[in-house]
C-alpha cells in the first residue's frame, strides 16, 4: 500500500492528533491513523483506525501496528508512549521507514526521557514540527541522524476585520496545567479592574484543570466575565473568535503551537509566553505582546486598547505571518 501510517498512543485534541486526524481527511487514500488506545474522535473514516488497546502501554495493539506496518513504505510515531509500536514495527516490519515525529521542546519526566531516547535510535529519520522542538531532543539525538522539519499549519483560516479594540480575550486548547490558564486568568483579573467591559472565553475539554480553573474565577469574582465552552470544532472556534479581539496562551511549555497559528490567521492579537515556536511567531507590539511579566503584559495590552491603529497593525501582520505558508 502506498502513503503513510501515522501511529498514535489515544485520539484527542492536541497538537499531534488533530493535524494527523486532518491529514487524514485531506488525503484518505495516502494517510492512515492508528491509534493505540480509545475511541476515534470526529467522524469516522476508514483510514482512521482504534487498535482497541485497553492502554498506551498494552502490548497487543503494538503488536498489530507491528504487522499493519507490513503494508506501508514509512510509519510515522508521535509521542513517547508509542515507543512499543515502534520497536514491534522494527522487529516484525523491517523494511518499513520509521519516522520519530517531535511535537515539544522538552521530555516532561524519566519515562518520556527514557522512550524518546530508545524512539531516536530505533527511527531512520527524526521530524519535528519546529526547528525548537528539534533543539530540544539535545543530548538524545544519535549523532547523524537524518532530520527534518515539517510545517505543521493544518488547514487554511480567513482572517476577520476588527475595528477598534476591545478588552475580550479569548483562548482554545486542552484545560491542561502546562497550558498555565490559571496565569492567563490572573492577567486577565488584572485588566478587568479597571475595564469592566473586558471579557476571557476559554474553549477545550477537560484535561486536569478545569475544576481548579473554575474555583480561581469564583474566588476572583469574575464569573460573569469569564465564559468556559467546552470543546468546539474549529468551524465553530473560528465563528466565536471573529467577536474577540485577543488570543491568550501563556503556556509553560509548547512546540509549534498549532492553536497560536490558527488565533493569527484568524486576525486576533496574540499574547503569549515565549516559549516553544511562540516566541518566533511573535514579537513584542508588532505581531502581538510576549509576556514576560503580569505587570509588563498589561501595560502592553493597555498600549494596544489605547491605540486602534496598533491594534490594526499588529492583527495584519499577524494574518501575514502565515500567508502562504506550506501545509501539513
Amino acid at each position: 500500500m502506498a502513503g503513510l501510517l501515522h501511529v498514535l498512543p489515544h485520539d484527542g485534541v492536541g497538537g499531534a492528533e488533530i493535524a494527523a486526524r486532518q491529514a487524514a481527511q485531506a488525503a484518505p487514500d495516502r494517510v492512515t491513523v492508528a491509534v493505540l488506545a480509545g475511541a476515534i474522535h470526529g467522524p469516522a473514516q476508514p483510514n482512521r483506525i482504534s487498535l482497541n488497546g485497553f492502554d498506551s502501554y498494552d502490548p497487543l495493539p503494538a503488536l498489530r501496528v507491528g504487522v499493519l506496518a507490513r503494508k506501508y513504505p514509512v510509519a510515522i510515531f508521535s509521542l513517547w508512549k508509542s515507543t512499543l509500536a515502534m520497536l514491534a514495527t522494527a522487529l516484525i516490519s523491517p523494511g518499513t521507514l520509521r519516522v520519530l515525529l517531535l511535537h515539544s521542546d522538552r521530555r516532561v519526566h524519566l519515562p518520556d526521557r527514557l522512550a524518546t531516547w530508545l524512539q531516536a535510535r530505533l527511527a531512520h529519520e527524526i521530524w519535528a514540527d519546529c526547528r525548537r522542538s528539534l533543539d530540544g531532543l539535545g543530548s538524545l539525538m544519535p549523532a547523524g541522524k537524518p532530520t527534518r522539519i515539517i510545517s505543521f499549519v493544518a488547514n487554511r483560516l480567513t482572517g476577520t476585520t476588527r475595528a477598534a479594540p476591545r478588552p475580550r480575550f479569548i483562548f482554545w486548547g486542552r484545560l491542561t496545567p502546562l497550558k498555565r490558564i490559571n496565569v492567563a486568568i490572573a492577567l486577565f483579573a488584572e485588566l478587568a479592574r479597571t475595564r469592566p467591559d473586558a471579557r476571557f472565553m476559554i474553549i477545550g475539554p477537560d484535561d486536569g484543570s478545569e475544576a481548579g480553573l473554575r474555583n480561581q474565577v469564583a474566588a476572583l469574582r469574575l464569573g460573569d466575565k469569564v465564559t468556559f465552552a467546552g470543546g468546539k470544532t474549529m468551524n465553530e472556534i473560528a465563528a466565536i473568535a471573529a467577536d474577540y479581539d485577543f488570543f491568550l496562551q501563556l503556556s509553560e511549555q509548547e512546540g509549534a503551537a498549532m492553536s497560536l497559528i490558527e488565533a493569527m490567521q484568524l486576525g486576533l492579537a496574540p499574547i503569549v509566553t515565549p516559549v516553544g515556536e511562540m516566541g518566533t511567531y511573535v514579537r513584542a507590539l508588532e505581531t502581538g505582546v510576549v509576556y514576560e511579566s503580569r505587570d509588563q503584559a498589561a501595560a502592553d495590552i493597555a498600549r494596544i486598547l489605547g491605540d486602534p491603529a496598533l491594534f490594526a497593525r499588529i492583527g495584519a501582520a499577524a494574518v501575514d505571518h502565515w500567508r502562504g505558508a506550506r501545509l501539513y
